[in-house]
């Protein structure tokens, strides 16, 4: 029998520059699957290093700014 064919997905979809960086990731932080590395780069970025979103982040509007008084309606 055959063994399916493997496609690293990771490596696929991603440019060569950026992959080149996730390996050096891993081996600096002894890592050893890229979904791994993934996932702690999206923590690290989302959350930083104390593990919590910044305060003025949680605090931010989505809507427009206003400027001037704003009448009650």
């Amino acid at each position: 029998m055959r063994r399916a064919q493997f496609r690293n997905e990771v490596k696929t979809r991603l440019p060569d520059r950026t992959y080149s960086g996730l390996q050096a990731f891993k081996r600096l932080h002894g890592i050893e699957s890229d979904s791994a590395a993934l996932c702690r780069l999206a923590d690290l970025q989302l959350f930083g290093t104390v593990g919590n979103l910044p305060v003025n982040l949680l605090d931010v509007s989505v809507e427009a700014p206003q400027s001037g008084l704003v009448c009650p309606a």
